[in-house]
């Protein structure tokens, strides 16, 4: 990647299309406002929205208003005509509460107000989101508020996809939208629904992700999911082993980032001895290793036999390496009776009282519901989506209802749907990371020894309320810093892959990489320097990479050795236009791992940074085609200088030369690949590749 300034040395048609991005240098961004305290603000200290009475495009900044004692600053133009300015104090001193900072903003806006030049300016508010469900049932959903829910919809409600094994899907009115594709085991074929009488699946898939604010029932832990139906059951109504085993791995290989299981072996009272540890069964445990290594989380009941004093360890699947086995909690916060224990159970969440059973009152069922285990009696269970005793083709508009349920059944699929929350934030997040995440989360149950793992779920601390924006993919820039720039591609919602073009204390282009994911309030990765021994590269952990955004700007902080430093940077917009061919992104030979390209199309105009080696150093080219064709060819420059480098000081001043082409044939849109030719001879070394096929490793 290059930056502005580098682009600006190129000697090509982008010389002029660059001039006014090769000017002076822009003002530095703003600091963030100090925060003395964790008080609620309404709105933005130190900024203001402004527009302008003969504004009709954004304010420059040398058009700013000016208010007497704050210094003005650009921070954004909106499609409006106004722009988002700072404010700052000219003193520079630090305000002693968020009401003084607030009381300091709206002083300068008021003054703003009385220049007879502006047409408006106010606050740039705070909003919040209004996630608590609107849902006729929801205010029975006493479990929500137990684990946070509507403190962690305020930030996520989900967008990944859920296997839910159980007895099949049915059109609930509740999960109207929820269902994909699904397969049925249990009688092996590709139509899932449910055909039997006991619709134990759709209560378990109503707590997952029952759509919300839909005016039908309740809410769904993840009601953004989607849930894929994958029945187990057979027409008794049985469940085998063999069919989890098969339909975990359906899941796994079909999309599912979490498998929800419901079940499990159970407390035999003609036989108490008798336990069936997943250890005896290695079949199921290859299944969710299996499942695991496709960064599937695994999430299973531990069992209703706490009465009997049966331990989640001898429940399958709940004791097999690499599930989630989870407990159940009541609705006065303690460990229900009937919940297994022992440290085998990883996490509880609710499951109800179950004081007059396990089968709660309906909402709306119809009084020829059938009930052959113990009388429909209670309100102190889990609400959710329910269908009444007859199979699918029998079933009528008044046969789906509500109803309160107990159970580790239950249980499940709250620590299953809080996993997808989390996941739709950071899904390159791993299966032992999502579990981490829930445990250290977790809060205690009171009186429960060692009978609940880590404890009870907490949404609310679970999600990460405070995640960064993603900067906008491809070539950025500090125009103080000459011939330093950035690359920066999307490889996941919440990672980013960037290659860093800057240069040694002598003056020789060098280029580092950091694969960084989203944390709370930045982006963060170690930064890696490759190696190359002839044939491939190795990469070396030599400092670390944060990006941060504050008040509209971005800031690159950067560690190399014992040297650090930050810098404010900005997207590199050099063209306008849909290309023809569109090449931005980073680019690999597959029969040479260790070296590349990264590219930024734009319009006609494509900007490449060639990663080559100058014997094991890494060392970078650039170049600039300009073509509405896809067959392209690069000329390219090495750029040295003096006081470029990382921590360097003095004034920069660089100088390129040409050192050969880089070739490429592709076809219209995004090609996946395209035919290519390298022939470099630069100070030191020289690169050639005659014939070789560029692959695309992150797309436009």
């Amino acid at each position: 990647m290059t930056n502005l300034a580098r682009v600006c040395l190129v000697p090509l048609v982008l010389t002029s299309l660059l001039w006014s991005a090769c000017g002076a240098e822009p003002a530095a961004p703003p600091e963030a406002p100090p925060a003395p305290s964790a008080a609620k603000r309404r709105f933005v200290p130190g900024q203001a929205i402004v527009k302008l009475k003969d504004s009709v495009r954004g304010l420059s900044g040398d058009a700013l208003p000016t208010v007497r004692g704050f210094r003005s600053t650009h921070v954004q133009a909106l499609s409006s005509g106004a722009v988002v300015m700072s404010l700052e104090p000219e003193a520079g001193r630090p305000a002693a509460s968020i009401a003084e900072e607030e009381a300091r903003t709206l002083e300068a806006i008021a003054a703003l107000r009385e220049d007879p030049g502006v047409e408006y300016a106010h606050e740039n508010l705070y909003l919040e989101f209004f996630a608590t469900p609107s849902d006729p049932l929801y205010p029975l959903q006493w479990n929500a508020p137990a684990i946070g829910l509507p403190s962690a919809w305020n930030t996520v409600t989900g967008n990944v996809k859920i296997a839910v094994l159980d007895t099949g899907r049915l059109d609930h009115p509740d999960l109207q939208g929820a269902w994909t594709p699904g397969y049925d085991f249990g009688e092996g074929d590709a139509d899932p629904y449910d055909t039997n009488t006991y619709h134990h699946g759709v209560h378990v898939a109503g707590i997952l992700a029952a759509r919300a604010n839909n005016g039908v029932g309740g809410a769904g832990i993840c009601w953004g999911c989607q849930l894929m139906p994958v029945k187990v059951s057979n027409t008794g109504n049985g469940v085998t082993l063999a069919t989890v085993d098969e339909a975990i791995r359906y899941a796994a290989d079909h999309g599912a980032r979490v498998i929800n299981m419901s079940f499990g072996t159970a407390y035999d009272a003609g036989n108490p001895s008798a336990i069936y540890p997943c250890s005896n069964y290695p079949d199921i445990q290859s299944a969710v290793s299996y499942a695991v290594s496709r960064n599937v989380v695994v999430v299973a009941a531990a069992g209703n036999d706490g009465v009997q004093g049966f331990q989640a360890a001898n429940v399958t699947p709940a004791s097999c390496n690499g599930v989630l086995a989870v407990g159940a909690t009541t609705k006065t916060n303690t460990r229900a009776a009937w919940s297994n224990g022992g440290s085998r159970v990883d996490l509880m969440a609710p499951g109800g009282t179950a004081s007059s059973g396990f089968f709660g009152e309906g909402i709306g069922c119809p009084a020829n519901d059938p009930n052959t285990w113990d009388p429909y009696s209670g309100t102190d269970q889990i609400v959710a989506p329910w269908v009444i005793g007859k199979p699918h083709g029998a079933l009528l508009t008044g046969d789906y209802c509500h109803r309160y349920l107990s159970g580790t059944s239950m249980a499940a699929p709250h620590v299953a749907g809080l996993a997808a929350l989390i996941l739709s934030q950071k899904p390159s997040m791993t299966p032992a990371q999502v579990a981490a995440r829930l445990r250290s989360t977790a809060t205690l149950v009171p009186g429960c020894g060692s009978h609940c793992g880590s404890g009870l779920i907490n949404a609310a601390a679970a999600v990460y309320t405070n995640l960064p924006p993603r900067p906008q993919q491809g070539t950025w820039y500090n125009a103080s810093r000459p011939g330093n720039g950035l690359d920066i591609q999307h490889t996941a919602p919440d990672a980013l892959y960037v290659t860093w073009y800057t240069y040694t204390a002598s003056g020789t282009p060098i280029w580092y990489v950091s694969h960084l994911q989203a944390e709370p309030g930045e982006w963060r990765g170690d930064l890696l320097r490759a190696s190359w021994n002839g044939s491939s590269a190795t990469l070396t952990t030599v400092g670390g990479m944060r990006f941060t955004h504050s008040a509209g700007a971005w800031t690159f902080h950067w560690s190399l050795g014992a040297l650090s430093g930050s810098e404010p940077v900005q997207f590199f917009a050099f063209a306008s236009g849909t290309p023809v061919m569109n090449l931005t992104g980073a680019w690999y030979q597959a029969t040479e791992s260790g070296w590349g390209a990264t590219v930024h199309s734009m319009g006609n105009t494509h900007f490449a940074n060639v990663t080559v080696y100058q014997g094991s150093t890494p060392v970078w080219v650039q170049g600039v085609a300009t073509s509405p064709y896809t067959t392209l060819s690069f000329p390219l420059t090495y750029v040295t200088g003096t006081n470029l480098c990382p921590g360097c000081g003095g004034t920069p001043s660089t100088s390129s030369i040409p050192v050969g082409t880089l070739s490429v044939s592709g076809s219209v849109g995004a090609p996946g690949a395209v035919s290519s030719s390298l022939s470099l001879s630069f100070p030191g070394g020289t690169w050639n590749r005659p014939s070789f096929t560029f692959s695309r490793l992150t797309g436009p």
